[in-house]
């Protein structure tokens, strides 16, 4: 399965919002500036995305999702690497997430929960 992963461009915001709500997740603010939201795609369907918001050094993972049917195959996983390969290449060095779902999954990319309180307000 050959899967290219590039930014989201604004003709598939749509297309983003539709696989987040399909997976559950939100998409009230998927389209701020300050979400770069990048795509996987398969030929030339989209099958699965994931976010982030930046902030200095920091930044915040959101909403990784991948089209049902397509789940277990790995391209979550791409999806994951390329953002923290992305995240080191623009030195964010602190990178959250909020979930409640998914914990497990996220602690074999280093992961760790903690408590609110431990993020830096910059």
């Amino acid at each position: 399965m050959s899967i290219s992963i590039k930014p989201a461009n604004p003709e598939s915001i749509e297309e983003v919002k539709s696989l987040l709500a399909a997976n559950n997740l939100p998409t009230a603010d998927i389209s701020d500036d300050a979400v770069l939201l990048f795509e996987a795609r398969q030929s030339n369907e989209q099958v699965g995305t994931i976010g982030l918001e930046k902030y200095d050094g920091a930044g915040l993972l959101r909403s990784l999702a991948v089209k049902d049917g397509l789940k277990g195959l790995g391209i979550g996983e791409k999806l994951v690497n390329h953002l923290l390969d992305y995240c080191a290449s623009e030195q964010v060095t602190e990178l959250y997430l909020l979930t409640t779902t998914a914990e497990k999954y996220f602690e074999k990319f280093g992961f760790q929960q903690i408590s609110r309180d431990m993020v830096s307000e910059d």
